[in-house]
């Protein structure tokens, strides 16, 4: 009898609890093999200092022209990817509970090196309501990235891309008369000020090589200012330190959280999220720090930080397997990300 057999003969609140106590044993065994794990502060407060330290050698690096934009802004997208998990795990308070100042500070910084993101302490809510209500429509996290949207709507590849705009536009388009700048007005708020200047320099930067593109084409080039040169030209340089790394990684996120999830027909814990990782959205996982592979452990286990997930994956992953947790499940982008029913998983997807 093979272990997937035997998860099939268990109840589904037993398929959860052997999951659960399997994940919670793989991070303690863990722990005890590396016992300087079990110091989360100092664990999340390096890795926050890497971080943090990579960034602002890298934009220094392509500042001075020491390396180029190709280099800097891929460079730049995993190392906050890195903040987004750590951003995460500090949204469920694992480290410096105790310590507000720094606990908030480190909130700050993730949130101000990854400019296009929604308020973390506002998020902290809408999170813990992901939690309780995940892939129901009171799930309003997933629903921002475009969790439960066709996938040959529009406005989940605008959404995906740029969650601000792309939920501005989404009120704007669907919501009732009468509630649309009521709506607006709310996201505005939650992504003030940072995504608002994010969005404001990436769309200006934009239409302002756009249209010096397309004069320079027509040969009728602008005669620009000192002073809009002078500042184009900061301005593009922190297009490529910050913005467009921002844009890569939020897309590569977006993308894969939204489609490892599940929407509409979820009804328990073993419903709400697959794993996904197969080997061809290896370049999405790159710039999400393998999210896909093991962000549906931390639905099983809330508790454990991205970094142990990362070192008990493969343990999580067999015993997941065997108790009916999906694996590449290609068939979500057909289903509009709905449970439904079970798909036949070929041997290439689930490499």
């Amino acid at each position: 009898m093979t272990d997937t057999d035997v998860g099939a003969n268990r109840s589904e609140q037993q398929q959860i609890d052997e999951i659960c106590r399997v994940i919670r044993q793989s991070g303690g065994d863990i722990r005890n093999q590396y016992p300087w794990l079990r110091n989360k502060n100092a664990v999340g407060l390096g890795i926050f200092l890497f971080a943090v330290t990579g960034i602002v050698a890298s934009g220094w690096a392509y500042w001075v022209g020491a390396i180029s934009a190709w280099l800097c802004i891929p460079l730049v997208a995993f190392l906050t990817s890195l903040l987004h998990e750590l951003e995460h795990d500090l949204i469920h308070k694992q480290y410096f509970k105790n310590n507000k100042p720094i606990h908030n500070g480190m909130l700050l910084v993730c949130w101000a090196l990854r400019p296009g993101t929604i308020n973390p302490w506002i998020r902290r809510q809408l999170h813990f309501l992901h939690h309780k209500k995940s892939g129901t429509a009171e799930d309003r996290e997933e629903q921002g990235i475009g969790n439960g949207q066709p996938y040959g709507n529009w406005l989940r590849w605008l959404v995906m891309y740029d969650t601000l705009v792309g939920n501005i536009t989404r009120a704007l388009v669907a919501a009732p008369k009468g509630k649309k700048l009521h709506f607006v007005f709310r996201i505005l708020a939650a992504n003030f000020p940072f995504a608002v200047a994010c969005a404001l320099t990436w769309y200006g930067f934009l239409a302002f090589h756009l249209i010096d593109g397309m004069a320079a084409a027509a040969g009728a080039p602008i005669a620009w200012s000192a002073t809009t040169d002078s500042i184009m030209a900061f301005i593009n340089n922190m297009v490529v330190v910050l913005i467009a790394p921002f844009y890569l990684r939020s897309f590569c996120l977006n993308f894969i959280s939204s489609s490892m999830h599940y929407y509409g027909d979820v009804d328990s814990l073993l419903k709400q999220t697959q794993v996904l990782n197969a080997w061809f959205l290896w370049p999405f996982q790159l710039f999400c720090f393998n999210f896909g592979s093991t962000h549906a452990i931390h639905h099983f286990v809330v508790g454990e930080p991205f970094y142990i997930r990362q070192l008990t994956a493969t343990k999580a992953h067999r015993v997941m397997r065997a108790n009916g947790v999906r694996f590449n499940d290609l068939g979500t982008f057909s289903r509009t990300n709905r449970f439904g029913p079970p798909v036949i998983q070929s041997r290439t997807a689930s490499l």
